[in-house]
């Protein structure tokens, strides 16, 4: 009995959903695939396009079709709102109030802030290490940012829902650098790499109340929007 495009799709999607294939696996040829749906290569092409359209597949050309990791790089409400995707967990590692560092307190101000620190993982892949320093008047409104875990979906979400002010992001700096130790440490990593760095300023109104790092694995492919 001839498969259908749309069930291959949704085989595909399920897969990818639950995290059983993950960004950057490699798609099987477009035979095997033929095969294991009983497709024919035309049906094959559209259910990838399919996938393709709704983010899930990337090309690399003369390289194939690839599992994509559609997290985006962004700012605003949608990076307000959360940034995992499915099969994607969230390990909060620590609250701790402390002094801001120079790069935070000329954004933030002196003196104490509350510093998060978190991973984003699938499975036992550290896709990304996070730090938040968040301004102590947020304390007073999301009292959360203090406890050792997750705010959910994110404290400025929180902060926004409770206070009726808005959170924005006013500004998102993107970078490269060689992995820190701090970096190895939180990426798993065992030796150096290049890893991509943002940075974002979170406002209310014309207040910063918050600044944010991620710091992204190497070799994992990122669409920036």
């Amino acid at each position: 009995m001839a498969g259908t495009v749309a069930g291959m799709a949704a085989y595909l999607r399920a897969r990818i959903d639950k995290g059983t294939l993950v960004p950057g696996n490699k798609l099987p040829p477009t035979g095997a695939l033929m095969k294991q749906f009983n497709l024919s290569d035309n049906a094959v092409y559209r259910g990838i396009a399919l996938l393709k359209a709704e983010g899930y597949l990337v090309s690399q050309q003369g390289k194939g079709v690839f599992v994509a990791d559609r997290r985006k790089l962004i700012a605003g409400d949608q990076r307000i709102r959360g940034i995992t995707q499915p099969g994607e967990t969230i390990h909060h590692k620590s609250s701790t109030r402390v002094p801001a560092p120079a790069w935070v307190a000329a954004q933030l101000g002196e003196g104490e802030c509350v510093n998060r620190v978190r991973t984003v993982q699938r499975g036992d892949f550290v896709l990304q290490a996070s730090q938040s320093w968040v301004h102590v008047d947020v304390a007073a409104i999301v009292p959360e940012v203090d406890l050792p875990e997750a705010c959910d979906p994110t404290w400025q979400a929180v902060y926004q829902d409770r206070s009726g002010n808005a959170v924005t992001v006013s500004s998102k700096t993107m970078d490269a650098r060689i992995t820190t130790p701090e970096d190895r440490e939180a990426l798993l990593l065992d030796d150096d790499f290049a890893v991509l760095v943002m940075r974002s300023i979170y406002v209310t109104g014309d207040k910063v109340i918050g600044v944010g790092e991620g710091v992204y694995a190497p070799g994992h492919p990122l669409s920036i929007s």
